[in-house]
């Protein structure tokens, strides 16, 4: 059992990190050739296309993965099926929302990049990477998510280094997003009848979903945001300088999600039986991730930023320790939230952490950005987070007491 926990990590948080570090390849080259404007412009439209995005996704992101884990064989191409038919009629109103709101708040001279990058964003809504997850097949994961976005990625890096424009990165990215998603579905519904249900298949999913819906978008308003807001209210030069911190932050938050999808389906896979051992487990293994997050933070944050996209938007000490502190409770949230209240069925009682963390986030980015720059945005976001997971670990502790144990009900959507 340990060596296929191993496997299941390697194969899930390996292959992923390379889609972590593909980033890396373009966005030095962003930072010194294009500059700050359209540095900050981008950074815009991946904030606001990633908060639309989480509309389009339709949850399954947060409850995917354990519904195709416990689905009987017959039954999960059904589930992608209908998933796809909702989140294709979400993503057309949801990609012109983004569109707007990132050619608003970017800077003028790029506002057209940050359109694209915020379309860009939108469509990763329609990965089918949960599906995948629950399945056990990282290697699809790599095939169909990170190997087009490695190819794209390299292609603008080189553009731009030739001085081409900056506006190639997002229209290579849609196109590498297109045809993942679709490669994908071509691959696993091939002759399956995707009319069959029509309105029906929609109207239930979206009704099915909602709460799981509300989760990502509460957190997704103090999360992926975050950049919004500190660009709507502090300077530029701060806002450039919290996207910089906001980039490694993003590699411990994906991080981060990369073990969670390796243990959501895992956690739940043999029942109520391995539930409360397998939940303890990946509590303490987010919790050694998280810690570490801290102390990279602490310890390389601004030098690190500084050496990748140069000193003039390098975060100073307060904004790295903030980062890391939001890094810790968005470790301890995936275990609390997504794994185990998921697990149980708790769909609610996230909803009530997030909601609660959004309320809190929101304005503290707002109000510390505007005060203190970049480190005031910082500590805003890890006041969410904190928050959040706080509320989890309550109600983690309340049901446990309640059930006599460490339940699992992946599909009720209650307490």
């Amino acid at each position: 059992m340990q060596q296929g926990l191993a496997r299941r990590i390697v194969g899930f948080a390996g292959l992923p990190f390379l889609s972590l570090i593909t980033p890396f390849l373009f966005l030095p080259v962003l930072a010194r050739v294009a500059g700050a404007d359209a540095w900050l412009a981008i950074a815009v439209g991946q904030s606001s296309g990633g908060f639309l995005a989480l509309v389009v996704a339709l949850g399954y992101n947060t409850v995917g993965p354990p519904l195709v884990a416990v689905a009987a064989d017959f039954d999960r191409p059904r589930l992608l099926a209908r998933s796809l038919k909702a989140r294709v009629v979400l993503w057309v109103p949801s990609a012109a929302v983004a569109i707007v709101v990132a050619a608003v708040v970017a800077p003028s001279s790029h506002r057209l990049e940050a359109a694209l990058m915020a379309l860009a964003l939108t469509l990763t809504g329609l990965s089918s990477a949960w599906y995948m997850i629950g399945l056990g097949r990282a290697s699809a994961i790599a095939l169909y998510e990170i190997a087009p976005r490695i190819v794209a990625t390299i292609a603008a890096a080189v553009i731009v280094l030739a001085g081409g424009p900056v506006v190639w990165y997002p229209l290579l990215l849609i196109v590498a997003l297109v045809v993942g998603v679709v490669a994908y579905a071509a691959r696993t519904l091939r002759g399956a009848d995707l009319a069959r249900g029509g309105w029906t298949d929609v109207r239930g999913v979206l009704r099915a979903n909602r709460s799981a819906v509300a989760i990502e978008l509460a957190g997704g308003a103090y999360n992926s945001l975050a950049v919004t807001f500190v660009g709507a209210s502090a300077s530029a030069a701060q806002a450039a300088s919290y996207v910089s911190g906001d980039k490694l932050y993003r590699m411990g938050q994906y991080s981060v999600s990369a073990l969670g999808n390796a243990l959501q389906g895992w956690v739940v896979e043999h029942g109520s039986a391995e539930f409360g051992r397998r939940a303890r487990r990946s509590f303490v293994l987010h919790l050694a991730l998280g810690l570490l997050g801290l102390a990279a933070f602490a310890l390389l944050g601004p030098w690190l930023s500084g050496l990748l996209f140069g000193e003039h938007v390098a975060i100073d000490e307060a904004t790295a320790l903030g980062l890391g502190a939001a890094t810790v409770g968005i470790a301890l949230g995936t275990a609390l939230g997504r794994i185990i209240l998921i697990g149980m069925g708790a769909r609610r009682a996230f909803l009530a952490s997030v909601v609660l963390a959004a309320c809190v986030g929101v304005p503290a980015i707002l109000v510390l950005s505007s005060l203190f720059g970049a480190a005031g945005g910082a500590w805003g976001l890890a006041a969410g987070e904190l928050v959040s997971v706080t509320a989890q670990a309550v109600s983690v502790l309340v049901l446990r007491r309640r059930a006599g144990g460490l339940v699992v009900d992946v599909g009720r959507d209650g307490a």
